[in-house]
């Protein structure tokens, strides 16, 4: 008659939960939808070099040279300022020119023949 008891305890208590299982699950709000996904940030990278034309006077013979040298897209439409000329080799002169905006420098090679070569 225990063991009854027992049993019979044990079959309500089993009901009882197996029902606010039940009843909890019925009114259980369905789950949250999952946030899309974030795009991916855009790469953004640095504008192309552009090309700059300008004249270079030879500070010995005052001979003017067209030059045009591959810039920074910032120096675009600047002209440089002449800094520094140096004796180079076999009689050349190196003529430095500095975009003021983006603080880029390039050599001018002058050689004792007239031929222009540009040093980036």
């Amino acid at each position: 008659m225990k063991n009854m008891r027992i049993l019979a305890a044990s079959a309500a208590l089993m009901i009882g939960l197996f029902a606010s299982a039940q009843a909890s699950a019925g009114c259980c709000e369905p789950a949250p939808a999952p946030a899309p996904c974030c795009e991916p940030t855009p790469v953004c990278c640095p504008a192309p070099p552009v090309e700059v034309s300008f004249c270079v006077i030879d500070p010995v013979t005052c001979c003017k040279y067209p030059v045009t040298v591959c810039v920074p897209a910032e120096c675009a439409g600047q002209t440089p300022c002449y800094v520094d000329c140096r004796r180079g080799f076999l009689g050349r002169k190196i003529l430095t020119y500095k975009f003021e905006c983006c603080g880029e420098c390039v050599d001018i090679v002058i050689t004792k023949h007239g031929r222009v070569i540009v040093r980036d």
